[in-house]
C-alpha cells in the first residue's frame, strides 16, 4: 500500500464533471462533491494522506447573484477535513475585443452598427466586439509548483492529478521521467479522450465515471469551528 497525494484543478474537474453528468442524463445532485472519498475511490489499494484543491474565487453574475455563495460555503466544507487544503489562486475580468465566430459580411455592417455593441470590421474582413472575458489565473501554476515541491520533500510515493489540462505536461513529466515517480493522471471528462499530451508523460491515465461523482458526496450537514452549515439548496 503506497501513501498517495491528490492535485485537484477544481475547475477543471468542475466543468468535466457537468459535462460528465450531463451525458449521462444526470443534471442535479452531484456538485456537493467528497474529493477526499472521490481519490480513496481512485487508489482503493493506496492510503491517500492528502488532497489539495486548486481554485479560484468566482464573482456573480447579474443572472446568478448567489454563485459566489455557494462557492464560499463548498470551500468551507472541503475545508473541515484536516487532509483537505484549498488554495486559491484569482480570477480576473478583462474586457477584450474577440472576432465573430460568424463574418456578417459587408451588407450586414450597417445592422451591426444600429445595435451600438461596438462591432468593428477589420482589414482582413473579420469582425469583432468587445466582450467581458474571465481568465483563471494561478491554478494550473500552483498545482505544478505543489507537485514538484511535495516530490522534492519526499512527501508522496505516488500523486494523482484530476485534470485535463495540457498545461500541467512539463511538471509531470519532470516527476515520471527524471524523478522517477509514479504519476495518475484522472480526466475528469470521462466521457471523452483524455489529453494526449498528459498521457505520453503520465504513469497512467484513468477516466472519471459518473458513478463514482453520485457516490462520492459531502453529507447534507457539515460542522466546522464556526457551526454548522448545509448543502445548497440548488446543488
Amino acid at each position: 500500500m503506497a501513501e498517495v497525494r491528490a492535485y485537484i484543478d477544481g475547475l477543471n474537474l468542475y466543468h468535466g464533471a457537468r459535462e460528465l453528468m450531463a451525458a449521462s442524463g444526470s443534471t442535479e445532485g452531484w456538485k456537493w462533491l467528497d474529493v477526499m472519498k472521490l481519490t480513496q475511490r481512485v487508489c482503493p489499494h493506496d492510503e491517500v494522506i492528502s488532497v489539495k484543491y486548486f481554485t479560484a474565487h468566482l464573482s456573480s453574475p447579474d443572472h446568478d447573484p448567489d454563485l459566489a455563495q455557494r462557492q464560499q460555503i463548498y470551500i468551507r466544507a472541503l475545508e473541515v477535513q484536516p487532509t483537505t487544503t484549498v488554495i486559491l489562486g484569482e480570477f480576473v475580468r478583462r474586457r477584450k475585443r474577440m472576432p465573430l465566430v460568424r463574418n456578417p459580411g459587408r451588407l450586414a455592417q450597417p445592422l451591426l452598427s444600429l445595435t451600438r455593441i461596438g462591432a468593428r470590421r477589420h482589414n482582413d474582413g473579420q469582425t469583432s466586439v468587445p466582450v467581458w472575458r474571465a481568465e483563471e489565473k494561478g491554478t494550473d501554476v500552483n498545482l505544478g509548483v505543489h507537485l514538484l515541491m511535495d516530490a522534492f520533500k519526499g512527501n508522496h510515493e505516488k500523486a494523482v492529478v484530476f485534470s485535463n489540462d495540457a498545461d500541467l505536461r512539463e511538471p509531470i513529466r519532470m516527476l515520471t521521467q527524471d524523478l522517477g515517480r509514479h504519476v495518475t493522471v484522472v480526466n475528469p471528462r470521462g466521457h471523452s479522450r483524455p489529453s494526449a499530451s498528459l498521457q505520453e508523460v503520465s504513469s497512467e491515465t484513468r477516466r472519471l465515471r459518473a458513478a463514482a461523482i453520485t457516490s462520492c458526496q459531502l453529507p447534507q450537514e457539515v460542522r466546522d469551528s464556526h457551526g454548522v452549515f448545509y448543502k445548497p439548496s440548488t446543488w
